[in-house]
């Protein structure tokens, strides 16, 4: 079965999921509401929470919505990636560094990396899509919550982002 796939970190980078072998069709960019980290040790991988409970700091994601072929399928990889056990055990387990789960998304629709970095776009009607969220109750996440705020980002990976944005303007050219 197809699904909307909503991703917000380094698996946006069109090279990695190809890499991968994943069946991904860009949809839409996108937004939702929750906190961006980065992963401990590793500045370049990110994971989102839904409403945690910081006052300072973005509380927009932004990210890109993907049609993801044969979901049943790859969702086996994507869990895998993501240290969730979702398709094996059918359900989020509380030792998981990931859950998948559903998500708003609100697609935005801009021309330039200019016009997004000047919050110049247009919003479409909000959808349902699965995503992966940091499961708040690993001491890995958790802990990310406890120390100085310079590992909340700015909800968006920028090097993903902005790949992904490349590519899709070159196929267009």
């Amino acid at each position: 079965m197809d699904k909307l796939l909503f991703l917000t970190n380094e698996l946006i980078n069109p090279n990695l999921y190809k890499q991968m072998h994943i069946p991904l069709s860009l949809i839409s960019y996108g937004i939702t509401k929750g906190k961006m980290y980065t992963h401990h040790g590793d500045r370049h991988k990110t994971f989102i929470t839904l409403p945690v409970n910081k006052v300072w700091g973005n509380d927009v994601i932004y990210g890109a919505l993907f049609l993801c072929k044969d979901f049943d399928f790859y969702s086996r990889i994507l869990d895998a990636y993501h240290v969730c056990s979702m398709t094996t055990m059918y359900r989020n387990h509380k030792l998981d560094l990931h859950h998948r789960g559903v998500v708003n998304v609100s697609p935005i629709h801009f021309d330039t990396l200019d016009d997004l970095a000047r919050l110049r776009y247009r919003e479409g009607n909000i959808i349902n899509a699965e995503t992966y969220l940091g499961n708040t109750q690993h001491p890995k996440i958790s802990q990310r919550f406890k120390n100085p705020s310079y590992r909340l980002l700015s909800g968006i990976h920028g090097e993903g982002f902005k790949q992904l944005f490349w590519e899709v303007e070159n196929e267009g050219n």
